[in-house]
Protein backbone atom coordinates (compact mmCIF):
# COMPACT_ATOMS: atom_id res chain seq x y z
CA UNK A 1 0.00 0.00 0.00
CA UNK A 2 2.69 2.73 0.85
CA UNK A 3 5.05 1.80 -2.08
CA UNK A 4 1.25 2.14 -4.36
CA UNK A 5 0.79 5.80 -2.47
CA UNK A 6 4.48 6.63 -3.13
CA UNK A 7 3.87 5.76 -6.86
CA UNK A 8 1.37 7.91 -7.29
CA UNK A 9 2.79 10.40 -5.71
CA UNK A 10 5.94 10.13 -8.47
CA UNK A 11 3.48 9.99 -11.37
CA UNK A 12 1.66 13.43 -10.27
CA UNK A 13 4.92 14.98 -9.86
CA UNK A 14 6.38 13.79 -13.04
CA UNK A 15 3.11 15.22 -14.45
CA UNK A 16 3.02 18.42 -13.05
CA UNK A 17 7.71 18.93 -13.78
CA UNK A 18 6.18 18.16 -17.45
CA UNK A 19 3.72 20.93 -17.10
CA UNK A 20 5.68 23.61 -16.11
CA UNK A 21 8.22 23.06 -19.58
CA UNK A 22 7.01 25.96 -21.90
CA UNK A 23 4.04 27.42 -19.85
CA UNK A 24 3.23 30.63 -17.85
CA UNK A 25 1.95 32.05 -14.31
CA UNK A 26 -1.95 32.01 -15.98
CA UNK A 27 -4.52 31.96 -18.89
CA UNK A 28 -3.73 34.70 -20.62
CA UNK A 29 -0.43 36.09 -18.61
CA UNK A 30 1.44 38.74 -20.83
CA UNK A 31 4.46 40.32 -20.36
CA UNK A 32 7.92 40.23 -18.58
CA UNK A 33 8.12 38.14 -15.66
CA UNK A 34 4.93 35.70 -16.51
CA UNK A 35 6.82 33.15 -18.06
CA UNK A 36 7.14 31.94 -14.83
CA UNK A 37 5.05 28.69 -12.95
CA UNK A 38 4.04 31.53 -10.05
CA UNK A 39 3.43 29.00 -7.15
CA UNK A 40 3.90 26.10 -9.53
CA UNK A 41 7.61 27.02 -10.14
CA UNK A 42 9.07 25.60 -6.86
CA UNK A 43 9.91 22.15 -6.15
CA UNK A 44 7.04 21.69 -4.55
CA UNK A 45 3.39 21.43 -5.46
CA UNK A 46 1.64 24.47 -4.09
CA UNK A 47 -0.84 24.29 -0.90
CA UNK A 48 -4.41 25.83 -1.17
CA UNK A 49 -4.28 28.14 2.15
CA UNK A 50 -7.91 30.03 2.91
CA UNK A 51 -8.50 33.18 4.33
CA UNK A 52 -11.64 33.35 6.33
CA UNK A 53 -11.54 36.36 8.37
CA UNK A 54 -10.34 40.18 7.94
CA UNK A 55 -7.75 39.58 10.91
CA UNK A 56 -4.41 41.45 10.61
CA UNK A 57 -2.98 38.63 11.67
CA UNK A 58 -3.59 34.93 13.30
CA UNK A 59 -5.45 31.83 11.75
CA UNK A 60 -7.37 32.24 8.95
CA UNK A 61 -5.52 35.95 8.15
CA UNK A 62 -4.02 36.74 4.88
CA UNK A 63 -0.88 38.34 7.15
CA UNK A 64 -1.01 34.41 8.11
CA UNK A 65 -1.34 33.02 4.26
CA UNK A 66 1.34 35.09 3.14
CA UNK A 67 3.80 34.61 5.93
CA UNK A 68 3.52 30.17 5.26
CA UNK A 69 7.31 28.92 4.16
CA UNK A 70 5.82 26.80 1.28
CA UNK A 71 4.17 27.61 -1.97
CA UNK A 72 0.91 28.15 -1.65
CA UNK A 73 -2.42 29.70 -3.55
CA UNK A 74 -4.41 31.81 -1.42
CA UNK A 75 -7.98 32.07 -1.92
CA UNK A 76 -10.80 34.08 0.38
CA UNK A 77 -13.81 32.72 1.97
CA UNK A 78 -14.65 36.29 3.02
CA UNK A 79 -14.76 40.19 1.54
CA UNK A 80 -14.07 43.14 3.49
CA UNK A 81 -11.69 45.63 4.34
CA UNK A 82 -8.93 44.53 6.19
CA UNK A 83 -6.95 47.32 8.44
CA UNK A 84 -3.71 46.72 8.27
CA UNK A 85 -1.30 47.64 11.33
CA UNK A 86 1.98 47.60 9.22
CA UNK A 87 2.94 46.73 5.86
CA UNK A 88 1.80 43.40 4.41
CA UNK A 89 4.70 41.99 3.38
CA UNK A 90 5.89 38.57 0.60
CA UNK A 91 8.55 37.56 1.84
CA UNK A 92 8.57 34.08 0.88
CA UNK A 93 8.45 33.08 -3.60
CA UNK A 94 5.98 30.74 -5.30
CA UNK A 95 2.87 32.16 -4.23
CA UNK A 96 -0.41 33.52 -6.01
CA UNK A 97 -2.60 35.57 -3.95
CA UNK A 98 -6.05 34.87 -6.04
CA UNK A 99 -8.29 37.64 -4.55
CA UNK A 100 -10.55 37.09 -7.26
CA UNK A 101 -11.89 34.01 -5.59
CA UNK A 102 -13.55 36.46 -2.54
CA UNK A 103 -17.48 37.07 -2.39
CA UNK A 104 -18.53 40.13 -3.12
CA UNK A 105 -17.25 43.15 -3.14
CA UNK A 106 -13.77 41.47 -2.67
CA UNK A 107 -10.83 41.77 -0.13
CA UNK A 108 -9.59 45.67 0.39
CA UNK A 109 -6.45 46.70 2.14
CA UNK A 110 -6.28 49.86 4.55
CA UNK A 111 -3.77 51.44 6.15
CA UNK A 112 -0.25 50.15 4.88
CA UNK A 113 0.86 49.01 1.26
CA UNK A 114 1.33 45.38 0.52
CA UNK A 115 4.65 44.96 -0.21
CA UNK A 116 6.48 42.24 -2.86
CA UNK A 117 10.12 41.56 -1.46
CA UNK A 118 10.49 38.26 -3.14
CA UNK A 119 10.52 35.99 -6.92
CA UNK A 120 7.71 34.06 -8.53
CA UNK A 121 4.56 36.16 -7.15
CA UNK A 122 0.98 36.42 -8.74
CA UNK A 123 -1.48 38.78 -7.43
CA UNK A 124 -4.18 38.98 -8.92
CA UNK A 125 -8.07 40.67 -7.82
CA UNK A 126 -6.46 42.54 -4.63
CA UNK A 127 -7.88 45.93 -4.15
CA UNK A 128 -5.23 48.02 -2.17
CA UNK A 129 -6.40 51.43 -0.77
CA UNK A 130 -4.56 52.70 1.97
CA UNK A 131 -5.66 56.65 2.66
CA UNK A 132 -4.57 58.75 5.36
CA UNK A 133 -3.94 57.27 8.35
CA UNK A 134 -0.13 56.01 8.34
CA UNK A 135 1.00 59.85 8.56
CA UNK A 136 3.69 58.83 6.06
CA UNK A 137 4.29 58.67 2.30
CA UNK A 138 3.80 55.51 1.77
CA UNK A 139 2.82 53.58 -1.72
CA UNK A 140 -0.21 50.72 -2.67
CA UNK A 141 1.85 48.63 -3.53
CA UNK A 142 5.98 48.45 -2.99
CA UNK A 143 7.81 45.98 -4.86
CA UNK A 144 11.28 46.32 -3.23
CA UNK A 145 14.21 45.03 -2.12
CA UNK A 146 17.73 43.36 -3.06
CA UNK A 147 16.97 43.28 -6.44
CA UNK A 148 18.57 39.73 -7.12
CA UNK A 149 15.82 38.32 -5.18
CA UNK A 150 12.78 40.60 -7.25
CA UNK A 151 11.69 38.60 -10.67
CA UNK A 152 8.81 37.32 -11.82
CA UNK A 153 6.24 38.88 -10.42
CA UNK A 154 2.97 39.71 -12.08
CA UNK A 155 0.31 42.04 -10.47
CA UNK A 156 -2.66 41.80 -12.27
CA UNK A 157 -6.71 42.99 -12.40
CA UNK A 158 -6.04 44.68 -9.06
CA UNK A 159 -7.30 48.22 -7.87
CA UNK A 160 -4.77 50.50 -6.61
CA UNK A 161 -5.36 53.59 -5.09
CA UNK A 162 -5.15 56.32 -2.68
CA UNK A 163 -1.54 56.46 -1.88
CA UNK A 164 0.46 59.28 -0.56
CA UNK A 165 3.55 58.09 -2.59
CA UNK A 166 3.55 56.27 -5.68
CA UNK A 167 0.20 53.95 -5.85
CA UNK A 168 2.63 51.59 -7.07
CA UNK A 169 6.55 51.91 -6.19
CA UNK A 170 9.24 49.52 -7.64
CA UNK A 171 12.33 50.14 -6.24
CA UNK A 172 15.56 48.22 -7.40
CA UNK A 173 12.92 45.75 -8.86
CA UNK A 174 15.08 43.11 -10.37
CA UNK A 175 14.03 41.26 -13.80
CA UNK A 176 10.82 40.83 -14.99
CA UNK A 177 7.80 42.44 -13.37
CA UNK A 178 4.21 42.91 -15.08
CA UNK A 179 1.70 45.61 -13.98
CA UNK A 180 -1.60 44.30 -16.55
CA UNK A 181 -5.33 44.82 -16.28
CA UNK A 182 -5.18 47.16 -13.26
CA UNK A 183 -7.11 50.34 -12.52
CA UNK A 184 -4.53 52.67 -10.96
CA UNK A 185 -6.09 55.59 -9.46
CA UNK A 186 -6.49 59.08 -6.75
CA UNK A 187 -3.06 59.38 -5.79
CA UNK A 188 -3.95 61.29 -2.89
CA UNK A 189 -3.20 65.41 -2.35
CA UNK A 190 -3.04 64.75 0.90
CA UNK A 191 0.78 65.37 0.74
CA UNK A 192 1.07 67.12 -2.59
CA UNK A 193 2.19 64.14 -4.11
CA UNK A 194 -0.60 62.79 -6.05
CA UNK A 195 1.33 59.64 -8.06
CA UNK A 196 0.48 57.07 -10.34
CA UNK A 197 3.58 54.18 -10.62
CA UNK A 198 7.13 54.45 -10.39
CA UNK A 199 9.61 52.01 -11.82
CA UNK A 200 12.98 52.41 -10.51
CA UNK A 201 16.18 50.24 -11.21
CA UNK A 202 13.93 47.48 -12.76
CA UNK A 203 15.93 46.08 -15.44
CA UNK A 204 13.12 44.26 -17.37
CA UNK A 205 9.10 45.85 -17.02
CA UNK A 206 5.81 46.03 -18.57
CA UNK A 207 3.28 47.78 -17.88
CA UNK A 208 0.32 46.90 -19.60
CA UNK A 209 -3.53 47.54 -20.40
CA UNK A 210 -3.93 49.42 -17.01
CA UNK A 211 -6.43 52.11 -16.53
CA UNK A 212 -4.32 55.40 -14.89
CA UNK A 213 -6.95 57.71 -13.79
CA UNK A 214 -6.63 60.83 -11.69
CA UNK A 215 -3.03 60.82 -10.69
CA UNK A 216 -1.05 64.04 -10.80
CA UNK A 217 2.14 62.51 -12.44
CA UNK A 218 4.10 59.59 -13.17
CA UNK A 219 1.77 57.21 -15.17
CA UNK A 220 3.69 55.88 -15.59
CA UNK A 221 7.86 56.88 -14.59
CA UNK A 222 10.40 54.90 -15.67
CA UNK A 223 13.86 56.10 -14.16
CA UNK A 224 17.18 54.64 -13.61
CA UNK A 225 18.90 51.66 -15.00
CA UNK A 226 15.53 50.44 -17.34
CA UNK A 227 16.64 48.06 -20.09
CA UNK A 228 13.72 46.79 -21.23
CA UNK A 229 10.94 49.02 -20.53
CA UNK A 230 7.17 48.29 -22.15
CA UNK A 231 4.42 50.78 -21.96
CA UNK A 232 1.38 49.44 -23.83
CA UNK A 233 -2.23 49.64 -24.53
CA UNK A 234 -2.53 51.97 -21.04
CA UNK A 235 -5.58 54.58 -21.00
CA UNK A 236 -4.15 57.55 -19.13
CA UNK A 237 -7.18 60.49 -18.04
CA UNK A 238 -6.59 63.29 -15.88
CA UNK A 239 -3.01 63.74 -15.52
CA UNK A 240 -2.06 67.13 -14.28
CA UNK A 241 2.04 67.66 -15.00
CA UNK A 242 3.51 64.19 -16.78
CA UNK A 243 1.21 61.81 -18.03
CA UNK A 244 4.03 59.21 -19.14
CA UNK A 245 7.39 60.21 -18.51
CA UNK A 246 11.26 59.49 -18.30
CA UNK A 247 13.09 60.52 -15.17
CA UNK A 248 16.50 60.85 -14.30
CA UNK A 249 17.92 59.66 -11.39
CA UNK A 250 21.65 61.08 -10.57
CA UNK A 251 25.38 61.59 -12.05
CA UNK A 252 25.12 57.91 -12.65
CA UNK A 253 22.02 57.61 -14.60
CA UNK A 254 22.12 54.95 -16.85
CA UNK A 255 19.69 54.54 -20.31
CA UNK A 256 16.64 54.07 -20.40
CA UNK A 257 15.51 51.88 -23.34
CA UNK A 258 11.92 51.65 -23.50
CA UNK A 259 8.87 50.87 -25.93
CA UNK A 260 5.73 53.05 -25.40
CA UNK A 261 2.95 51.61 -27.86
CA UNK A 262 -0.62 51.99 -28.32
CA UNK A 263 -1.56 53.96 -25.50
CA UNK A 264 -4.36 56.52 -25.12
CA UNK A 265 -3.85 59.65 -23.39
CA UNK A 266 -7.09 61.50 -22.76
CA UNK A 267 -6.56 65.33 -20.95
CA UNK A 268 -8.62 66.46 -18.54
CA UNK A 269 -11.22 68.92 -17.78
CA UNK A 270 -9.24 71.38 -15.58
CA UNK A 271 -5.63 69.98 -16.18
CA UNK A 272 -5.00 70.57 -19.86
CA UNK A 273 -1.49 68.72 -19.69
CA UNK A 274 -0.81 68.49 -23.07
CA UNK A 275 2.34 66.25 -23.33
CA UNK A 276 1.61 62.93 -23.46
CA UNK A 277 5.84 61.58 -22.94
CA UNK A 278 7.67 64.00 -21.21
CA UNK A 279 11.28 63.23 -20.93
CA UNK A 280 13.86 64.85 -18.12
CA UNK A 281 16.20 67.20 -19.62
CA UNK A 282 18.58 64.88 -17.81
CA UNK A 283 17.99 61.74 -19.25
CA UNK A 284 21.18 59.70 -20.46
CA UNK A 285 22.14 61.02 -23.69
CA UNK A 286 22.31 57.02 -24.70
CA UNK A 287 18.37 56.62 -24.13
CA UNK A 288 16.09 54.96 -26.25
CA UNK A 289 12.20 55.49 -26.77
CA UNK A 290 10.60 53.94 -29.29
CA UNK A 291 7.22 54.94 -30.34
CA UNK A 292 4.58 53.42 -32.37
CA UNK A 293 0.15 54.09 -32.01
CA UNK A 294 -0.42 56.36 -29.72
CA UNK A 295 -2.46 58.65 -28.91
CA UNK A 296 -3.31 61.98 -27.98
CA UNK A 297 -7.02 63.78 -27.90
CA UNK A 298 -7.39 62.75 -31.88
CA UNK A 299 -3.26 63.50 -32.19
CA UNK A 300 -1.65 60.55 -33.77
CA UNK A 301 2.04 59.59 -32.83
CA UNK A 302 3.12 56.86 -35.42
CA UNK A 303 6.84 57.02 -35.52
CA UNK A 304 6.54 61.18 -34.95
CA UNK A 305 7.82 63.52 -31.90
CA UNK A 306 5.20 66.01 -32.77
CA UNK A 307 4.89 69.08 -29.83
CA UNK A 308 1.45 68.26 -29.14
CA UNK A 309 2.83 64.75 -27.42
CA UNK A 310 6.51 65.05 -26.56
CA UNK A 311 7.31 67.71 -24.06
CA UNK A 312 11.46 66.98 -24.56
CA UNK A 313 12.86 71.16 -23.32
CA UNK A 314 16.52 70.06 -24.07
CA UNK A 315 15.47 68.88 -27.59
CA UNK A 316 17.17 65.26 -26.13
CA UNK A 317 17.78 62.82 -29.79
CA UNK A 318 16.58 59.97 -27.67
CA UNK A 319 13.40 58.57 -30.11
CA UNK A 320 14.45 55.52 -32.23
CA UNK A 321 12.57 54.14 -35.41
CA UNK A 322 13.41 50.75 -34.28
CA UNK A 323 12.44 48.90 -31.80
CA UNK A 324 15.03 48.12 -29.58
CA UNK A 325 13.47 45.95 -26.60
CA UNK A 326 13.64 41.98 -26.87
CA UNK A 327 9.72 42.50 -26.65
CA UNK A 328 7.55 39.51 -24.32
CA UNK A 329 4.65 37.96 -25.46
CA UNK A 330 1.78 40.29 -25.14
CA UNK A 331 -1.42 40.77 -27.44
CA UNK A 332 -1.28 44.17 -28.62
CA UNK A 333 -5.18 46.20 -28.77
CA UNK A 334 -5.52 48.60 -31.61
CA UNK A 335 -5.63 52.06 -29.61
CA UNK A 336 -9.02 53.00 -31.00
CA UNK A 337 -10.82 49.86 -29.31
CA UNK A 338 -8.39 50.33 -26.25
CA UNK A 339 -10.78 52.47 -23.92
CA UNK A 340 -13.44 49.53 -24.74
CA UNK A 341 -11.30 46.99 -23.56
CA UNK A 342 -10.21 48.89 -20.44
CA UNK A 343 -13.68 49.54 -19.33
CA UNK A 344 -14.66 46.03 -19.47
CA UNK A 345 -11.57 44.20 -18.03
CA UNK A 346 -10.01 46.41 -15.79
CA UNK A 347 -9.18 46.30 -12.13
CA UNK A 348 -10.01 44.04 -9.41
CA UNK A 349 -13.60 42.04 -10.29
CA UNK A 350 -14.41 43.63 -13.54
CA UNK A 351 -17.85 41.59 -13.67
CA UNK A 352 -18.43 43.17 -10.28
CA UNK A 353 -17.15 46.25 -9.23
CA UNK A 354 -17.49 47.79 -5.90
CA UNK A 355 -18.23 51.47 -5.85
CA UNK A 356 -15.29 52.78 -6.34
CA UNK A 357 -13.89 51.41 -9.44
CA UNK A 358 -17.73 51.85 -11.09
CA UNK A 359 -17.57 55.66 -10.05
CA UNK A 360 -14.20 55.61 -11.50
CA UNK A 361 -15.10 53.78 -14.69
CA UNK A 362 -18.28 56.39 -14.94
CA UNK A 363 -15.71 58.92 -14.58
CA UNK A 364 -13.72 57.72 -17.12
CA UNK A 365 -16.75 57.11 -19.49
CA UNK A 366 -18.25 60.38 -19.20
CA UNK A 367 -14.95 62.33 -18.77
CA UNK A 368 -15.74 63.93 -15.56
CA UNK A 369 -14.09 63.59 -11.80
CA UNK A 370 -11.35 65.23 -9.97
CA UNK A 371 -8.15 64.27 -8.27
CA UNK A 372 -9.38 64.15 -4.56
CA UNK A 373 -7.52 64.87 -1.13
CA UNK A 374 -8.73 62.51 1.40
CA UNK A 375 -10.73 58.95 0.72
CA UNK A 376 -13.65 60.95 2.55
CA UNK A 377 -13.93 63.32 -0.51
CA UNK A 378 -15.26 60.34 -2.55
CA UNK A 379 -17.11 58.33 0.75
CA UNK A 380 -14.55 56.51 1.63
CA UNK A 381 -14.12 52.51 1.64
CA UNK A 382 -17.55 50.38 1.45
CA UNK A 383 -18.38 48.77 4.50
CA UNK A 384 -20.12 45.44 3.16
CA UNK A 385 -18.46 41.75 4.16
CA UNK A 386 -19.81 38.60 2.98
CA UNK A 387 -18.93 35.03 3.91
CA UNK A 388 -19.04 31.49 1.55
CA UNK A 389 -17.42 28.44 1.91
CA UNK A 390 -15.32 27.23 -1.30
CA UNK A 391 -15.20 23.58 -2.62
CA UNK A 392 -12.12 22.80 -4.26
CA UNK A 393 -12.51 20.52 -7.61
CA UNK A 394 -11.19 17.32 -6.85
CA UNK A 395 -7.48 16.68 -8.07
CA UNK A 396 -6.39 20.40 -8.50
CA UNK A 397 -2.81 19.77 -9.43
CA UNK A 398 -3.67 17.53 -12.87
CA UNK A 399 -3.91 19.06 -15.84
CA UNK A 400 -7.54 17.37 -17.29
CA UNK A 401 -7.54 19.26 -20.44
CA UNK A 402 -3.98 19.60 -21.59
CA UNK A 403 -4.01 23.03 -21.84
CA UNK A 404 -1.13 23.51 -19.90
CA UNK A 405 -2.53 24.96 -16.82
CA UNK A 406 -3.60 22.49 -13.94
CA UNK A 407 -7.10 21.99 -12.99
CA UNK A 408 -6.69 24.45 -10.16
CA UNK A 409 -5.13 26.98 -12.35
CA UNK A 410 -8.63 26.72 -14.30
CA UNK A 411 -10.68 26.76 -11.79
CA UNK A 412 -9.37 29.85 -10.41
CA UNK A 413 -9.17 31.88 -14.12
CA UNK A 414 -13.01 31.50 -14.54
CA UNK A 415 -13.44 33.59 -10.93
CA UNK A 416 -11.64 36.71 -12.90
Amino acid sequence: MRFAIIAVQLICFYSFSQMTIGQNMFPGAEGFGSQSRGAYAGDKLPEVVRVTNLNDGGPGSLRAAINKPFPRVIIFEVSGVVELKRTLRIHSPYVHIAGQTAPYPGITLKNYPLGISSHDVLVQGLKIRPGIASGKQIDAINIADDAQKLYNIVVDHCSVSWALDENIGILNGGNGITISNCIISEGLTYMDHSMGLLAMDTERISILKNLFIHNADRNPLLIGDCKEGLIANNVIYNSDTHAVYLGFKGEKDIAVNAAIIGNLYIQGIKNRNEYFLSINVDVHDDAKVYLEGNKTDGVDALHQWSKEMIHNPSSKKVNSLDNKLNMPVYSPIAVDKLKDYIIANCGAHACRRDSIDARLIIDLETLTGQRIKRPSDVGGWPKVQNYRVLELPEDIHLDDDDDGFTILQDWLHRFM
